[in-house]
């Protein structure tokens, strides 16, 4: 287990999951599993846990703003960002995978 701000990173025990936090937050508890490990989407910017091979780091500028595009598209049924919700897997995956240190500056 690994501590990342205030939430513990371990890997995850899905088969289909890289990774997986228990968040707790007004009460409620989840395992929230993020990451996908299917070829070719499986790799990712940069991991900061160091739990997953580094392998999985692909570092392309290019492609981490792609997918920052794609998970700011994401709306819950509320019509909310996903990523603005700690029980949502964008939300973990962005921070994590991805590296956006200004939004994780701001919510962690």
């Amino acid at each position: 287990m690994v501590k990342v701000g205030k939430f513990d990173y371990q890997k995850s025990n899905r088969p289909d999951k890289k990774l997986m936090v228990v968040v707790e937050k007004g009460g409620k508890k989840k395992t929230v599993h993020f990451g996908n490990t299917k070829p070719p989407a499986n790799e990712h910017f940069k991991d900061r846990t160091g739990l997953l091979p580094k392998s999985l780091n692909h570092g392309d500028p290019k492609r981490r703003k792609n997918f920052r595009d794609r998970m700011n598209g994401i709306r819950k049924k509320d019509g909310s960002r996903a990523v603005d919700d700690v029980f949502s897997p964008a939300y973990h995956a962005l921070r994590i995978l991805w590296w956006f240190i200004s939004v994780i500056n701001c919510h962690l």
